[in-house]
């Protein structure tokens, strides 16, 4: 081994000893050979922090003595293939040390939760919410949604049905439905034409009429004149027909005096579901009312004809309500009908069927009723009512004598009065007697098949005097299915055919798309709306402005806003107009739509056929409507046109006054005054739609 010479010895030897160790450690050029410093040959201590200081420090970046802050973000690595898991057990973390922040998205931020099954865990706290959860998840069936939900007990059950009994309220009152919206159609002092009035024909006065919304009709009201007799408009005269979704079939189509539940004159009775309060009122008048549950998907329609000769005073009303989803009405009670029929000439003691069909549902309803000329046709009373369910071959429901069925008997006895399920006294000679039930707490459900059989009289029990009687029954009819849509229906997302909004530059009204009676008093334009100046001379009378221009198809809805600016006259009237024979120079005779003031607190709206009525309606409740806009509107479809309008501004419902076919054809079409001050806001003609599923 290479050393120094030691002084006192080596004498001779110093320069051999010296280079020798010099060799070994050094190079030629005097540095140090690589790896000559080693630890054995440092002694301890012999070199001080202040010696390495400085090299180290420029080595490494760093000072002696680091701090935390010089070493920002200069994360450590831990080097591949390196023991990590035999490392953690060194680290020796403790949890309140480290602030992990939202290591690999572990905040609580919104974030799917991890696809492995959780198991043993516990979701708490109020502001946890479980959504969109497949019931099928939590018990054997159904979905948790407007038509089912999942009660404590772990029992799948329907929401009682709202506009029922209330099922689910603490007042017993219905709940609202999403987005429920009320509607009471009321035709105030309206006239209900006989058929040879002029214009001759059919007047079809219409009582409720809504589209493209669902919804329920829960209730009918009508109160008239002409009811002295059993062919009088109340009684056997007047017919009422009911369209839910389907417009080629009626789901109700009878007489009102058997709708109501009072044929042949039956006297005033009333129940929670139908009464009459009134038969011989004040010059002959009566009134009547029901309550129904009749859902519609898209289209609702309630008319109501006079087939008497004599015109008819009539006040109506009825009530119903849209909502934002059919879905919200269950699985049960999705469509109704009434079936049944009336025989004029009924052989007694033999069988009526009043229903035999397939499907599921449920029974609503019973009503029957009959009259013949002799007390003796009493006799028809002995026969029973059969309800055969599921195909069965022998009725499961069956009562011992027709008024046993409406919880009655001895009906031909004048003892103790009437029971409930009869109505009141027939003011008729003879045998006369109309009966009603609702199965309210024994109801009667099929599914598959129903059909419901009424006797006129039984063999060997009892007899009946006449040879014939009249004989009706009709049951109302629940179905689970709901009804197929087919209507036809203003189509406001199709261009329009005509959109004029009047919106022309103040000034005469533009000759190129407009054409007025020369003579006659002249409308103006004031740059939005178009304004016929009040005057009570000739040239006032039959102010019309006419739009040229137009090419309409057979079927068409035309529309308009209008209002009577004149706060000072009576006599007044602002027209919609259609069919007219010519719009150059101006048309003729045609069909007016018209808003009229009699005076300042008496209001109507008229439908005349050139200058015949065909339908009227007192509106504004004794209001001043000077200044009001009221929109007015025409569908024609086919030979037939229905008119319609409406107090409010859109979207609400329009309402409806009656249906007929107009003996003018032509295709002017524009608005007009008779000696009236008016402002009309625009013009627009749409297409029709024909909505089928």
């Amino acid at each position: 081994m290479a050393r120094l010479p030691q002084p006192g010895s080596d004498k001779g030897q110093w320069g051999v000893i010296l280079n020798d160790y010099l060799s070994q450690v050094h190079k030629a050029d005097g540095t140090l050979k690589d790896n000559s410093v080693t630890a054995t040959t440092i002694a301890s201590g012999s070199i001080t922090e202040q010696q390495l200081d400085g090299d180290v420090r420029a080595k490494l970046g760093a000072i002696a003595a680091p701090e935390w802050s010089a070493i920002v973000n200069k994360p450590a690595v831990i080097a591949a293939g390196s023991d990590q898991a035999a490392a953690k057990a060194t680290l020796g973390l403790a949890k309140v040390d480290v602030g992990l922040d939202n290591v690999d998205n572990t905040s609580d931020a919104v974030k799917n939760a991890a696809t492995a099954t959780l198991t043993h865990k516990t979701i708490s706290g109020a502001d946890n919410t479980l959504t969109n959860i497949a019931v099928s998840s939590l018990a054997a069936s159904g979905i948790a949604d407007g038509t089912a939900y999942l009660r404590g007990d772990g029992v799948w059950a329907t929401p009682a049905v709202a506009g029922g009994n209330g099922g689910g309220s603490l007042s017993g009152f219905p709940l609202r439905r999403v987005g429920e919206v009320s509607v009471a159609v009321s035709q105030e002092a309206a006239g209900i034409f006989a058929t040879a009035t002029a214009p001759a024909g059919t007047k079809t006065l219409v009582l409720a009429e809504s589209w493209d919304r669902p919804g329920v009709l829960k209730r009918i009201w009508i109160a008239s004149d002409n009811t002295a007799d059993t062919n009088g408009f109340m009684e056997q005269g007047g017919m009422i027909r009911i369209y839910t979704d389907d417009t080629t079939a009626p789901a109700v189509s009878m007489s009102l005096g058997d709708f109501f539940c009072m044929a042949n004159r039956s006297d005033v009775f009333a129940t929670p579901r139908v009464g009459r309060t009134s038969r011989d009122g004040s010059g002959g008048g009566s009134a009547a009312y029901r309550y129904l549950h009749m859902p519609f998907q898209k289209y609702l329609r309630v008319e109501v004809e006079n087939l008497t000769s004599t015109n008819t005073v009539f006040y109506g009303e009825a009530s119903y309500a849209t909502i934002d989803s059919f879905a919200d009405l269950g699985s049960q009670q999705l469509a109704y009908s009434i079936k049944g029929l009336r025989v004029v000439n009924q052989a007694p003691k033999e069988p009526v069927t009043l229903c035999d069909f397939d499907g599921s549902g449920q029974v609503e309803s019973l009503y029957l009723s009959f009259a013949g000329p002799d007390l003796g046709d009493n006799g028809v009373l002995d026969g029973n009512v059969e309800i055969f369910i599921d195909g069965e071959l022998m009725p499961s429901w069956v009562s011992s004598g027709m008024e046993d069925a409406f919880n009655g008997g001895w009906y031909n006895m004048p003892v103790g009065g009437y029971p409930a399920g009869r109505s009141g006294d027939s003011s008729e000679t003879g045998a006369n007697l109309a009966m009603y039930r609702f199965f309210l707490d024994d109801p009667i459900f099929f599914s598959s098949h129903i059909k419901i059989v009424a006797w006129a009289g039984q063999s060997h029990e009892g007899s009946v005097a006449s040879s014939t009687v009249q004989f009706a029954g009709y049951a109302g009819i629940w179905f689970d299915s709901a009804t197929s849509i087919n209507y036809v229906a203003v189509d406001t997302s199709a261009p329009a055919v005509i959109d004029d909004q009047m919106n022309q530059a103040a000034g005469m009204i533009d000759s190129g798309d407009w054409n007025q009676a020369i003579g006659n008093t002249q409308g103006v334009a004031t740059g939005s709306t178009f304004i016929v100046p009040y005057g009570n001379t000739g040239v006032d009378q039959d102010v019309r402005i006419a739009r040229k221009n137009v090419s309409l198809s057979t079927d068409y809805w035309v529309e308009t806003r209008l209002r009577i600016t004149d706060a000072v006259n009576d006599e007044q009237q602002a027209h919609l107009i259609i069919l007219g024979s010519s719009p150059d120079p101006w048309f003729g005779s045609a069909v007016h739509l018209q808003l009229y003031r009699h005076a300042i607190d008496n209001w109507s709206i008229n439908v005349r056929d050139d200058f015949d009525t065909t339908f009227a309606v007192n509106v504004g409740s004794g209001r001043d409507l000077t200044n009001i806009w009221v929109r007015f509107a025409f569908k024609k479809v086919g030979t037939k046109v229905t008119a319609y309008y409406s107090l409010n501004q859109s979207p609400v419902a329009w309402i409806p006054l009656g249906t007929w076919t107009p003996t003018k054809t032509g295709t002017a079409l524009g608005v007009g005054t008779w000696t009236a001050g008016a402002e009309f806001d625009y013009l627009t003609v749409h297409p029709l739609k024909t909505v089928i599923s």
